[in-house]
């Protein structure tokens, strides 16, 4: 899976299921997730649960830090560093 396509998976899932109340998101890979108040805490858990799902990867509790989530482009590298 290159990673433009996950890219965009993860960007289609969080303005679809994370950012709700916000309407539909146009999010760009650098756009600050946390900071922004995009996703909270709740919504983490769903992003990592979505994570381990659809790509296969297990996130360890010590890896739900700000810089592995902050950002679409900080979630794929996570992810691929996963891999």
């Amino acid at each position: 899976m290159s990673g433009t396509s996950t890219e965009s998976l993860i960007s289609d899932y969080i303005s679809r299921e994370l950012a709700s109340e916000w309407g539909t998101l146009n999010l760009k890979n650098d756009t600050p997730l946390i900071d922004s108040n995009v996703i909270d805490s709740l919504s983490l858990l769903k992003l990592v649960l979505f994570l381990e799902e659809k790509f296969g990867v297990s996130v360890g509790q010590d890896e739900m830090v700000p810089e592995n989530f902050s950002t679409i482009e900080a979630i794929c590298k996570y992810v691929q560093s996963k891999k």
